[in-house]
């Protein structure tokens, strides 16, 4: 079913840039082997963290004295668990009060990733001996399972490249290795992303002569040593931005730390700050009929990145609100880019208003 979701995907988005509404923020699945109330504890408390790395988008979050005092509490801010099997491992599925939780983020000033996410294209490259392959949505490796483990698990809304004849025509495996922009972003544009990820996992060359063998690493451990890099590619820019690099023997594991990383960077893009301190004046154009300013004023309540908003002026088929932010303008400019909603307007005419209000559009120019 995932497959032909993802051909739907492209015949219908391929053009825009997409964003993705992720409705399970607040809840979390944790494995267990039993149903004790000491186990069933221990795993609604593993939920409950879940959740708030999800919402928060970085693992540092659970380091915060005030968040590991309110991890010992969980049970005020459960709503419901219950039981599930999947491919034939037992779990525990738990839901947690969302204004609640919310709560805890505005009582200590901490950053809050909305439920509007930014796509992320994965270009997953893997070495093994003399060759290299992509990993792609058809993929059947754990490597691949573990990807989309993840971003499920850290509410990364994310995409594999089909790797068919397309794909094949527009980049190579060089291009990918070296990260070359042009064409990547040619290669990528089909899925319309917002952001592009490029990771690499090499084997780690190592000279035997000069090693020095461990109870804990013996020496098919040493010859197994694995490195992985990220990187960020930057749209229609020359700018490819370095992630951190790891080596281990444990392909997975170094996975699993560059996922919680690559998703804590692009989270910093987009998170709120709960503290209120920022004011900004819009101006919406073509809102000619009061349907659309219905749906207009829908859309503004929405956004998490507004904490309120007033009408203060009416001027033909032009609305001028003053909106209060939760967090920097940036992050709200930020959050309009991943839909089409509400548009800035490029007119230079427009951008030369004495009072300096940016406009907007609101629908399709």
């Amino acid at each position: 079913m995932r497959n032909y979701y993802f051909v739907f995907f492209l015949m219908f988005f391929s053009h825009s840039t997409y964003a993705i509404e992720v409705n399970d923020l607040y809840s979390a699945k944790v494995e267990l082997d039993s149903r004790t109330q000491k186990e069933q504890k221990a795993a609604l408390k593993s939920a409950f963290k879940a959740v708030l790395v999800k919402i928060a988008g970085n693992e540092q979050i659970l380091a915060n004295a005030f968040i590991r005092n309110e991890i010992q509490k969980y049970p005020k801010y459960l709503a419901q668990y219950n039981y599930i099997t999947e491919f034939g491992i037992n779990k525990l599925v738990a839901t947690f009060d969302e204004n609640k939780v919310n709560q805890v983020f505005f009582q200590e000033n901490l950053p809050l990733w909305g439920k509007l996410r930014p796509l992320v294209l994965f270009w997953i490259v893997t070495e093994e001996g003399l060759n290299r392959r992509i990993i792609s949505e058809t993929d059947d490796s754990l490597l691949h399972k573990q990807i989309l483990t993840l971003a499920e698990q850290k509410g990364l809304p994310i995409i594999l490249p089909l790797m068919d004849l397309t794909d094949m025509q527009n980049i190579q495996m060089s291009d990918l290795w070296g990260r070359f922009i042009e064409p990547i972003n040619t290669a990528s544009q089909r899925y319309a992303p917002e952001t592009i990820v490029v990771i690499r996992v090499a084997k780690k060359i190592k000279d035997l002569a000069n090693i020095t063998l461990t109870p804990e690493c013996d020496l098919h451990c040493m010859q197994s040593q694995k490195i992985v890099d990220w990187h960020i590619v930057t749209k229609q820019s020359n700018k490819v931005e370095s992630g951190e690099q790891y080596q281990g023997a444990n392909e997975l594991e170094l996975i699993t730390t560059a996922m919680s990383d690559i998703t804590a960077h692009i989270s910093k893009k987009y998170a709120l700050t709960t503290e209120i301190d920022n004011d900004l004046v819009i101006d919406v154009a073509n809102i000619d009929s009061l349907t659309k300013y219905v749906e207009l004023t829908e859309f503004l309540t929405s956004l998490s990145a507004i904490n309120s908003f007033k009408l203060v002026k009416a001027e033909g088929t032009n609305r001028r609100f003053h909106l209060t932010l939760m967090g920097s303008i940036e992050s709200l400019f930020s959050s309009l880019k991943l839909n089409n909603k509400l548009t800035q307007y490029s007119d230079p005419l427009l951008e030369e208003q004495v009072d300096d209000v940016p406009v907007f559009y609101w629908g399709t120019q």
